[in-house]
C-alpha cells in the first residue's frame, strides 16, 4: 500500500457489480490520474461493505464517508471531495440515512415477537417493507439472515442473525 492521504474503496461484490461498480471504479481511477492525484489518492476494489442493496458503494478513508448509489456521472463530485471539497451529501449514507432507517425498521419488525419465522411469513413482511426476494437473498448471502430448511414437522424458516441485530440495534 502506498502512503497516501486518502484511500478509496469501491465495492465490487455481486450486487454492486451488477449495478455498475466496475464502471464507477474505472472512471474514478481515470479521474484521479487525470487530475494528477494518484500519489495522494489510492483507489482499490473491495469486497462487500454490507450495503449492496443501495450500491454501488464507495468508502473514503480517513474521512469515514460512505457514498451509495454511485454512478460514473457522480465521480467528478466525489473527486472534488477527495481534493478537499465538500462531501457529496446526496450520495452519503450513514446510520441516519433513509435507506439505513428503512432496514432498521424492517429488522425491528422481523425480530418481533421472535427472530425466527416461517419463510413465507418472512417474505410477506419483507415485501410490506419494500424489500423483494433479491434483497432477501443478498441479506442471506451477507449473513444478516439465515435460512433453515423445512423438516417433516416444521416449515422452512428465516432467522435474523446476531450480525443484523447488532448492526441495527434490535
Amino acid at each position: 500500500m502506498y502512503w497516501t492521504t486518502k484511500h478509496v474503496l469501491v465495492c465490487n461484490a455481486s450486487h454492486c457489480t451488477q449495478k455498475g461498480a466496475n464502471d464507477v471504479a474505472g472512471r474514478l481511477r481515470l479521474e484521479v490520474i487525470r487530475r494528477g492525484l494518484d500519489t495522494e489518492i489510492l483507489v482499490n476494489n473491495c469486497g462487500t461493505i454490507d450495503l449492496c442493496d443501495v450500491g454501488p458503494n464507495v468508502v473514503v478513508y480517513p474521512d469515514g464517508v460512505i457514498y451509495a448509489g454511485v454512478s460514473p456521472k457522480d465521480v467528478p463530485e466525489i473527486v472534488a471531495h477527495l481534493q478537499g471539497g465538500p462531501v457529496v451529501e446526496r450520495l452519503r449514507v450513514g446510520p441516519g440515512a433513509p435507506a439505513e432507517e428503512a432496514r432498521r425498521a424492517f429488522y425491528r419488525a422481523a425480530v418481533d415477537p421472535e427472530a425466527v419465522r416461517p419463510a413465507a411469513d418472512f417474505a410477506v413482511l419483507a415485501a410490506a417493507h419494500g424489500f423483494d426476494a433479491a434483497w432477501t437473498a443478498e441479506q442471506l448471502r451477507r449473513g444478516f439472515l439465515a435460512r433453515k430448511p423445512a423438516t417433516d414437522d416444521l416449515p422452512e424458516t428465516v432467522a435474523v442473525t446476531k450480525k443484523a441485530r447488532g448492526r441495527y440495534g434490535v
